[in-house]
């Protein structure tokens, strides 16, 4: 059976319920603070933000004496809240840098593939090879002025989308009478960029 999960985000209406309290001299609602604090940290309720010891110490202190505080070597109220308030800072600070991660854009990779293809006419083999960009959304690029260009736009139009990870098994077996040549795919990652400055 799964334990109830005993995470709440409470701090920030602590420290505002507190704070009120004490700037009205509102002491009931300060020890009813306390106490509903003192609850929560019995049943081993956490906050998402705020180490609930240092929730509790700060209503403790809220329904206290600061003097006598200041006497036993204990942190004011006010000491307190900057700690509760570099806590929250920090959760927020967090936040806020995963929000910058999220945004940042990223050039795609894509993924070239070339094999060889080759056919034997009366004991003479001839051979030629092809190149194909593959996209992340799986559409296909032929970036090599070629003869079978129309013929492989023809397949990859009926086998869409392609998929580089099985292009060893998935390009076609024969073109214009030549066969695949078994282990001559090749497929590299690559940066789009990388093509500008290719050969081919």
């Amino acid at each position: 059976m799964n334990k109830p999960n005993k995470t709440i985000t409470v701090a920030r209406a602590i420290i505002r319920i507190g704070d009120a309290a004490r700037n009205a001299n509102d002491y009931s609602l300060l020890g009813a603070l306390h106490e509903m604090v003192a609850q929560l940290s019995r049943h081993g309720v956490k906050d998402t933000d705020v180490d609930m010891d240092l929730l509790l110490e700060y209503v403790e202190a809220a329904d206290g004496c600061d003097y006598c505080r200041a006497g036993d070597g204990k942190s004011s109220v006010d000491e307190l809240t900057t700690k509760i308030n570099q806590q929250l800072a920090c959760r927020g600070q967090a936040q806020v840098e995963a929000s910058d991660q999220s945004v940042l854009k990223f050039e795609p990779m894509i993924h070239l593939v070339t094999a060889a293809y080759a056919k034997n006419e009366g004991g003479v083999t001839a051979g030629l090879s092809i190149a194909l960009v593959v996209t992340q959304d799986g559409s296909v690029d032929l970036p090599r002025e070629h003869f079978l260009n129309a013929e492989l736009l023809d397949y990859f139009s009926v086998n869409q989308p392609f998929h580089w990870g099985s292009a060893r098994h998935d390009l076609p077996p024969n073109l214009h009478g030549y066969h695949l040549v078994v282990g001559s795919v090749e497929v590299q990652e690559i940066l789009p960029r990388e093509l500008e400055a290719m050969s081919f």
